[in-house]
């Protein structure tokens, strides 16, 4: 198994290029169904900094001009672009769930917004490195065949507790080069029953690493199978940089 991750994380950029790396900044736009429910400036437009290894992302100008939000190991916080603080959520997560969900199923707050976006970017944009974690069990599914192409091959995670992300057990699918192309996950935020997939095009080199940047979220029905909509999110990337 660890063999087939290294082909991953050789076919985007190198293993030795990406634990170099301390901050990836993203520029990019996000459309789609689900941003809908997203407070603020919906991150329409959006400037991303995940910090790799201290899972922490910062939106720029969010929620609005001059202001920014912050997801750290697991909570949020808004505050002035020097810092100060404006609102901030302890274990945001749990907010999703229970009573305190019922609103969320319509509308979401700053902190909300901030927290999912967050995460998910963090997520998104440090695979395949997340994959080698050492708190993160992976193993190899049966391949699959993605509408007559050639076979991809499944990588089946297991994330533990104190990693923030769509839900415990997803599936990455690995084409023959050895990129990422497709990600089954329950957003379990948006609902337990949010079953999706995310698809990864438009594979580009920026800094040495390789990033799909175009990246489109479809539900996914039984069995695998995955609706041609509606599309629940559409996430843009147009500029990438990383820093040591």
């Amino acid at each position: 198994m660890s063999e087939l991750i290294d082909d991953v994380l050789t076919a985007h950029g190198g293993a030795q290029r990406w634990k170099s790396v301390s901050t990836i900044t993203a520029r990019g736009r996000i459309g789609g169904l689900l941003p809908t429910r997203f407070a603020g400036n919906k991150l329409a437009s959006f400037t991303a900094e995940v910090h790799v290894a201290a899972r922490r992302t910062v939106l720029h100008d969010f929620p609005q001009a001059g202001n920014r939000a912050v997801f750290e190991e697991g909570d949020v916080r808004i505050e002035t672009r020097d810092g100060e603080p404006l609102a901030s959520r302890i274990d945001p997560r749990s907010a999703f769930f229970g009573r305190s969900g019922i609103r969320r199923n319509v509308r979401w707050d700053p902190l909300d917004t901030a927290y999912f976006a967050g995460y998910a970017l963090w997520n998104y944009l440090t695979a395949p490195l997340l994959l080698g974690r050492a708190d993160i069990a992976v193993t190899e599914g049966e391949p699959w065949q993605e509408s007559g192409q050639r076979w991809w091959r499944r990588l089946h995670a297991t994330f533990p507790e104190q990693i923030d992300t769509h839900c415990r057990r997803q599936t990455f699918y690995v084409d023959p080069a050895g990129l990422i192309r497709r990600h089954d996950f329950v957003a379990e935020p948006v609902g337990r029953w949010a079953a999706a997939s995310l698809y990864c095009d438009d594979h580009r080199e920026f800094d040495g690493l390789v990033f799909p940047v175009r990246r489109r979220v479809l539900p996914r029905g039984p069995r695998g199978r995955v609706f041609p909509g509606p599309t629940l999110l559409a996430l843009d990337f147009d500029e990438i940089e990383t820093e040591d």
